[in-house]
């Protein structure tokens, strides 16, 4: 396996692609698919993607050989790490290959001085949170986000000590 940071809008286009994927595959059992479809839209869209990387996160890539797997998003905030996206193609679960990405971010965290890295997940995505636990994750707090279009995020805050 591989990782590349993700620099081009031909990268924010794959990035993309494989979030349609994964969302369609993973959330419907979580939130409805008129949710999946804004909040990819919104937030998972190759323009925002590109946009982010211009302003900042940073969007690792995974590759199994040459096939593209997974992805991670993360940028500073304040004086912790905030870890926006952590996305693994399902047919690649449990292969080692989110705990590779996340072994990347706890090194950049490391290297600028950053005491904790935070993020978000769905209450109900039980499979994300067990997985976040098992890095080294703790729930922190619940929280309930409106992210417009009439959906919210009925999220937990978990947070990882450096």
């Amino acid at each position: 396996m591989h990782i590349k940071i993700a620099k081009s809008k031909e990268d924010s286009q794959h990035i993309s692609e494989l979030a349609h994927y994964i969302w369609h595959e993973h959330y419907p059992s979580i939130i409805t698919k008129e949710q999946i479809d804004y909040m990819l839209k919104k937030f998972q869209s190759a323009d925002t993607i590109y946009s982010e990387i211009e302003n900042g996160t940073t969007y690792l890539m995974a590759y199994k050989s040459t096939t593209f797997v997974g992805y991670a998003a993360f940028y500073q905030k304040g004086a912790e790490l905030f870890l926006s996206k952590l996305y693994i193609n399902p047919a690649y679960h449990k292969q080692g290959i989110g705990k590779q990405l996340f072994a990347e971010i706890i090194q950049f965290a490391q290297n600028n001085n950053l005491p904790s890295i935070r993020l978000f997940v769905n209450k109900y995505n039980t499979n994300s949170i067990e997985a976040y636990k098992k890095m080294g994750f703790s729930v922190e707090k619940a929280l309930i986000t409106d992210v417009g279009g009439g959906f919210i995020m009925d999220d937990y805050t978990m947070t990882y000590t450096v």
